[in-house]
């Protein structure tokens, strides 16, 4: 589909408040651009021009937190790394830290697809409020598990990213800086920090979901008792 054909589409769902998904198996320039789209007419909508940059920045953070995530799932398989015994987990992500970056993403398209290892975009949304999630298909380990929920306690605890980047450096996983930029950036709209859940879901898929009140009238899944 053209990326016209895909505006005006784009266009009929919001206008019926439709739930739709962005699915793809390695973040690139065309997903990015579909995705902020999305969210600059969603936010258009809804008159809330001050929330795209910030929602988007969020959002790709999540993104390049799945594509790396199914990634290292490629990586450890092929060279063997068990990724549930801790000792082999370090060596295996300081192998993958040195070996992988963005520009070489593309490279791992043809072992991503003959492994169904994707990531999919959904947008729940209605006037009183956004719920964007993304879902890929690599559960998280209890390693993976643990490290994320010590980061994002620790990000609770901070209002300034640089100063986050300096006390909690971890050189094994990036410093958790994309998940301490979103709570900061959730903060910095006045949105409780605790709308942002990251787990697994029944099936197994890992999947990370941010909540946007537009008004008064949103209720988080939260208190409705829906924890996915």
């Amino acid at each position: 589909m053209s990326f016209d054909k895909y505006i005006a589409s784009l266009g009929k769902i919001l206008s019926d408040e439709k739930v739709f998904n962005i699915k793809f198996y390695i973040i690139n320039d065309d997903v990015e651009k579909k995705v902020e789209s999305a969210i600059s007419m969603l936010c258009e909508r809804y008159e809330r021009p001050e929330l795209p940059g910030i929602v988007y920045t969020c959002l790709k953070e999540l993104m390049i937190n799945g594509t790396k995530a199914n990634l290292k799932r490629v990586l450890f398989e092929k060279n063997e790394i068990d990724i549930d015994d801790e000792d082999q987990y370090i060596k295996g992500m300081i192998d993958f830290r040195n070996a992988l970056n963005e520009d070489t993403y593309q490279t791992y398209l043809d072992e991503l697809k003959e492994k169904d290892l994707w990531i999919n975009v959904k947008f729940e949304y209605n006037c009183t409020g956004i719920r964007i999630y993304t879902v890929n298909n690599a559960h998280i380990t209890a390693i993976e598990d643990r490290r994320l929920r010590e980061k994002l306690k620790k990000a609770m605890q901070y209002e300034d990213i640089a100063q986050y980047y300096l006390d909690q450096g971890d050189e094994l996983e990036g410093a958790g800086m994309g998940i301490a930029l979103i709570v900061m950036l959730l903060k910095g709209m006045e949105i409780d920090p605790g709308l942002f859940r990251i787990g697994n879901t029944p099936e197994g898929k890992t999947f990370a979901r941010i909540e946007i009140p537009l008004n008064d009238e949103y209720v988080c899944l939260r208190l409705r008792g829906t924890s996915v």
